[in-house]
């Protein structure tokens, strides 16, 4: 190891000299390059992959010691490699697989042609709007029925209500449904 390379480290470590480890990076660039064309990671471009090799560097510099006879330059590349694979497995867990394969929303409208108000949605709309025509539509009985599917009143409430039997209450209730499915469609 030489000395300019020493000093850089050792700035790095005593003096926390961002300068001394852009220096560093610089001249470690085709090893970080090299490992950029090796590895992906989903999301992750150029700037990010450098920005974890200025993190890598400044936490090697911090624990180097070259008074054993290693050489910054293996222990840096051993160090960020190892850091990179970690993060590919972490994508590549089947917990995250998910994030892989998803996409903005919005990304998806703009390919798809869609506004964000889907068919269904404009029918939930109109089928709001029109409440009170959907309530014109009901009988007495039906009307009392919504009450009970709403849990408004028991279900022996609505048949006295209603002057009418369980059978004829269940059929109300039937006929409730089918008319809120009926305006959905």
């Amino acid at each position: 190891m030489n000395k300019t390379e020493t000093n850089l480290i050792l700035r790095v470590k005593n003096e926390n000299d961002s300068n001394s480890l852009q220096k560093l990076i610089k001249r470690y660039r085709p090893m970080i390059e090299n490992l950029f064309q090796q590895y992906y990671i989903h999301g992750y471009d150029r700037n990010d992959w450098y920005q974890e090799a200025f993190i890598v560097c400044h936490k090697t510099c911090l624990i180097f010691n070259g008074n054993n006879g290693s050489q910054f330059g293996s222990f840096f590349k051993m160090r960020f490699k190892n850091h990179i694979i970690d993060i590919v497995r972490r994508e590549n867990t089947f917990k995250r697989q998910a994030n892989q394969n998803a996409n903005s929303f919005e990304v998806y409208l703009v390919e798809n042609n869609q506004s964000f108000i889907t068919n269904q949605n404009a029918k939930m709309v109109d089928l709001v709007n029109g409440l009170d025509d959907y309530f014109n539509d009901l009988s007495h009985r039906e009307a009392l029925a919504l009450r009970y599917l709403l849990g408004k009143i028991k279900f022996s409430e609505a048949c006295e209500k209603a002057k009418c039997t369980k059978e004829q209450m269940v059929r109300a209730t039937s006929r409730c449904k089918t008319k809120i499915k009926d305006r959905l469609r």
